[in-house]
């Protein structure tokens, strides 16, 4: 059995390296910070892009630090839209909109992750498809519905069900009207939460994800012999649904409707 001074002091280390890794973590921060605004005062392009890229990579690293932290918690969605203007300072385009995306995954009423989204889809060749306006708000309300996740809409079902059982129960031994309506009202939201956490489920079978690389060609099969799908190479930054998946290769959709085989190694998913 572990003494009480030997306790106290494993449990003074925990803490000192709780601490530790929380100093660490915001001296990251504060580099990347730095870094991303020496970038906006250099006038030389490529000490600019240098820059920019130092302030992704510092970005990147605070966001990794605190996923492997706190796994059950994803990290802000402002840092996402800083790792976002940093990627586009840098001009790594397929990086910025997956991060703008992944920021609006977190927050769907993050406008100025939205508008960046807008500024650098339109980078984008012309030829390139991009998805509908998926930014268009329907109020504070709705837009919190959706960051609510499978399980918690598993854990409001259960408490809904829990009260129509209660108010069923009291309308038995009462023969109270108010609560048989009550009854019949949260049956009726029992069902809807129902509906929805198997929407969000289907949904998750429809994997959303970003071309990363500079230019990938589409391939119209599995195979690097395969013929190119399109006459040019995919950008950086096209945004696809993974459709199927076969080894090192990804069957995906462009938000037009046409379908390709990619490598899987050139996109990321934006469900991270």
């Amino acid at each position: 059995m572990m003494r009480p001074t030997a306790l106290l002091f494993v449990l003074i280390q925990v803490l000192c390296g709780a601490a530790t890794a929380a100093d660490t973590a915001d001296d990251v921060l504060q580099q990347a910070i730095q870094a991303y605004r020496s970038a906006l005062d250099q006038a030389q392009r490529d000490r600019r892009l240098e820059s920019f890229a130092r302030a992704e990579t510092l970005f990147t690293q605070v966001i990794s630090d605190q996923r492997s932290q706190t796994p059950d918690q994803p990290p802000s969605a402002d840092l996402y839209f800083n790792q976002g203007n940093a990627a586009l300072g840098a001009e790594h385009l397929g990086a910025a909109i997956l991060a703008y995306r992944r920021a609006l995954a977190i927050a769907p009423n993050h406008r100025r992750a939205r508008q960046n989204l807008e500024f650098a889809r339109t980078l984008l060749p012309d030829w390139v498809p991009v998805p509908d306006t998926d930014a268009i708000s329907f109020g504070s309300f709705f837009d919190w519905m959706q960051t609510i996740q499978v399980r918690q809409w598993n854990g409001i079902a259960a408490v809904v069900f829990v009260l129509v059982m209660v108010l069923a129960a009291v309308y038995l031994r009462t023969d109270k009207t108010v609560a048989r309506n009550l009854a019949v009202v949260f049956l009726i939201v029992w069902i809807g939460v129902l509906a929805k956490t198997w929407m969000l489920r289907s949904d998750a079978t429809e994997r959303a994800a970003v071309v990363l690389l500079p230019e990938v060609t589409a391939r119209s099969a599995d195979s690097i012999n395969a013929p190119a799908t399109f006459r040019e190479p995919l950008p950086g930054g096209v945004e696809v649904t993974i459709i199927d998946d076969r080894d090192d290769w990804v069957r995906v959709q462009l938000s037009d409707g046409r379908e390709a085989w990619l490598p899987a190694s050139a996109i990321d998913l934006v469900a991270s």
